[in-house]
C-alpha cells in the first residue's frame, strides 16, 4: 500500500485516514484530544469509550466500522493524484473492550493489521472472529501481515479470561468484605 493514506495506530501527519485498533495508551500515542488532522475509523465500543479517554475531543472526527462489514473509503494516492479505494473490515480482536483487527483490500493486495488481539482455542467469540476474517479472505490470500506479537512469548504465562475473572472476583471479595455481592460478566460465565 502507498504510503500516506492510511495509519494503523500512529498518530503523525502524512495520512489520509487513519485507525484505531484499542484505546490501550500504547496505541494513542501521539493522539490527543485537540486531533483534527483526518477522520479515526474504529470500532463502535471503541468510539463511545473515546469520550473517556480523550475529553473534548471533536467526535464528528470518529468514524464508526461496524464488525464484518466492508467498508469502502475514497482515498487520493500521493504520487499520482489519482482516485484509490480501499476497502476495510473491522474484525473482532477480543482484547479489550472495542478492540479490533483490520484487514484491508484494494488494488495493492490485502493486508491485515492484528492490532493486540487474543484468541483462545476454546473461546466461541474467538471462533466466530475467526469465521469471519476466513470468510471475508474467501480463496484470498494476506499479501502483508502486521503481527503485533508483542507479548508472544514462551516464558509468558497469562491466565485465561475464566481464571482472571475469578481471580478478580476473589481479590475483590477479600478487599471489600462490605460488598454482598459482586458481579463480574465474561462471554463465557457470569459470576455472582
Amino acid at each position: 500500500m502507498e504510503k500516506g493514506l492510511i495509519s494503523v495506530d500512529r498518530w503523525a501527519e502524512g495520512s489520509q485516514a487513519y485507525f484505531l485498533t484499542n484505546l490501550h495508551t500504547d496505541h494513542t500515542q501521539g493522539l490527543s484530544s485537540t486531533w483534527a488532522m483526518a477522520p479515526i475509523f474504529c470500532s463502535r465500543v471503541t468510539a463511545k469509550l473515546f469520550p473517556f479517554k480523550f475529553p473534548n475531543f471533536n467526535l464528528s472526527l470518529l468514524r464508526v466500522l461496524d464488525l464484518g462489514s466492508w467498508h469502502s473509503l475514497s482515498l487520493i494516492s500521493p504520487s499520482t493524484g489519482s482516485k484509490v479505494t480501499v476497502q476495510v473490515m473491522a474484525i473482532d480482536a477480543y482484547h479489550c473492550p472495542g478492540a479490533v483487527m483490520f484487514l484491508f483490500r484494494g488494488e495493492f493486495g490485502c493486508m491485515l493489521n492484528t492490532g493486540d488481539f487474543r484468541w483462545e482455542k476454546n473461546c466461541e467469540r474467538a471462533k466466530l472472529a475467526k469465521e469471519m476474517l476466513l470468510n471475508a479472505l474467501k480463496d484470498d490470500a494476506v499479501d502483508v501481515l502486521y503481527l503485533d506479537n508483542t507479548y508472544c512469548n514462551p516464558t509468558f504465562q497469562f491466565p485465561t479470561r475464566e481464571v482472571a475473572a475469578k481471580q478478580t472476583m476473589t481479590l475483590s471479595l477479600g478487599l471489600t468484605p462490605w460488598a454482598r455481592k459482586i458481579f463480574c460478566f465474561t462471554s463465557q460465565m457470569h459470576l455472582m
